[in-house]
Parts: C-alpha cells; sequence; structure tokens
C-alpha cells in the first residue's frame, strides 16, 4: 500500500498566504502607510475659533452671540417661567388637544435645555473666588472649631 502525505498546510498558515496574495490587502496598506506618513499633522492651534492663526470664520460671531444669549439670566428667567407655564397648563389645562399637548411638550423641553444649560454653564451664578495667594492657617482652623 502506498501511503498518501497530506499536503495542505494548516488552515492559520494558509489564511495567510491567501492575505497576502490578495491585492486589496496591499492597497489597503498602501493608504494606511499614506495616511500615517503622506499626510501633515493638524494643529490643535489652529481650531480654536480663529484665534490660533488666520481669521475666524463667518458664522462664528452669531454663534457665539447665540450662544451667550441663550446662557444669560434672561434666558434663565424666560425658561423657568416656561417651565412653570407648561407644567401649570398640563395639569390644569382640562381637556386640550393632541397637538396642543405635543407643542406644550415641545416648548417644555426646549425651556428645561435652555434651564439646564444655564445652570451648568454657571452663566447665572459665578460661584466663588479663592484668590490665588489664600492659605488657611492653624489659627484659622482653631477658630472655626472653637465657632463650632
Amino acid at each position: 500500500m502506498i501511503a498518501l502525505q497530506n499536503t495542505a498546510l494548516p488552515a492559520s498558515r494558509s489564511a495567510l498566504r491567501d492575505l497576502v496574495r490578495n491585492p486589496y490587502f496591499w492597497l489597503g496598506l498602501l493608504v494606511v502607510a499614506f495616511l500615517l506618513f503622506g499626510i501633515d499633522p493638524v494643529h490643535a492651534a489652529d481650531a480654536q475659533g480663529g484665534n490660533g492663526g488666520g481669521n475666524g470664520l463667518p458664522w462664528e460671531a452669531p454663534m457665539k452671540k447665540l450662544r451667550d444669549s441663550i446662557s444669560g439670566p434672561i434666558a434663565f428667567g424666560i425658561a423657568l417661567l416656561g417651565i412653570i407655564a407648561t407644567g401649570a397648563t398640563l395639569i390644569w389645562g382640562g381637556e386640550i388637544s393632541e397637538f396642543t399637548r405635543r407643542i406644550i411638550y415641545v416648548v417644555l423641553v426646549v425651556c428645561v435645555i435652555v434651564f439646564a444649560n444655564t445652570m451648568l454653564t454657571g452663566a447665572l451664578f459665578s460661584g466663588a473666588t479663592v484668590p490665588a495667594g489664600a492659605a488657611i492657617s492653624p489659627a484659622d482652623l482653631a477658630a472655626y472649631v472653637g465657632a463650632r
């Protein structure tokens, strides 16, 4: 009897050989090499709203004005009144149509977003400012503990 030898490669070597023979593999490798070594890196200073270099884009000033308008104390007051008004309408509105109810929900959501934006950015309350050279001495700590 003649013994037949198994000439097939293991699956991993066969898959690797097929991968290396695939022209799309080499094309992908060429694209990755071009992206890594052929393109200049982007600098963060160029993306700082016109401050890093060159002129700002034409829509930056209106967008900053809009951002400041929806995060100031007037927007906070309007949002608070809107939340109160829409909540009262939903609670004591009686029989209102489905369309009106949906519009009230949209107004409520917008008011909550503006309210939260104003609260989280600190535009209404600036908070405490601690001077740079501030320090707590042992005498201050003892006076605080003694006062309690």
